[in-house]
């Protein structure tokens, strides 16, 4: 788009000069009102291209400067996405973290309750078998003497 408008400021400045110029070919006046003339015109081109050239620059500047602050409310708008999410994500690790450590915590506590419970069976089973065993003794002993 600003190459259209580039484009029309360079065509309006050579349709005015080749305006002025066949204008004051086709005039019917002296080489002096014709060179008066020809200065006037030749001023008030310039004039036109210098206000066309601040007219020119100042929408320049006026979109550098839009540019700029757009690019900075960007950069800003970016930083805190990636703050929010970096929160987002350390507050998810720390959740993570602690469910693994309860789980920890809750299997430790659930092994432990086991392994008392299979030594605590295992100890009456060893006194069954003892038991048993003596009881078993007793009655092979008491067997071989009657006989």
């Amino acid at each position: 788009m600003a190459d259209n408008k580039g484009d029309f400021v360079v065509g309006l400045f050579i349709g005015a000069a080749l305006g002025a110029a066949l204008a004051l070919l086709y005039a019917p006046q002296s080489g002096e009102e014709t060179r008066l003339t020809l200065k006037k015109k030749s001023d008030e081109l310039k004039d036109n291209a210098l206000d066309t050239y601040g007219k020119v620059k100042d929408q320049t500047s006026a979109l550098a400067s839009q540019v700029k602050e757009s690019s900075t409310n960007l950069a800003a708008s970016v930083k805190d996405s990636a703050s929010q999410v970096a929160s987002r994500v350390g507050d998810t690790v720390q959740r993570v973290r602690n469910d693994v450590a309860s789980g920890l915590s809750e299997v430790k506590e659930t092994a432990a309750t086991e392994a008392n419970s299979l030594s605590v069976a295992a100890r009456k089973e060893a006194e069954r078998l003892k038991q048993a065993t003596a009881a078993n003794a007793d009655s092979n002993g008491a067997s071989s003497t009657t006989a």
